[in-house]
């Protein structure tokens, strides 16, 4: 009886983390459609 308790509690949990993650990701979805731009620093390496 208590591991039906504690394995419907764990998929509570699961579901919940889900449904909170795909909440977040609808979101910021205008967010992450904007280009933001990256500047790399190249180093070179000389030869020798």
């Amino acid at each position: 009886m208590t591991e039906i308790i504690l394995n419907s509690a764990v998929a509570i949990l699961i579901a919940a983390a889900f449904v909170t993650t795909a909440t977040a990701a609808l979101r910021g979805e205008g967010r992450a459609m904007q280009k933001v731009p990256v500047r790399a620093k190249t180093k070179r390496h000389p030869k020798g």
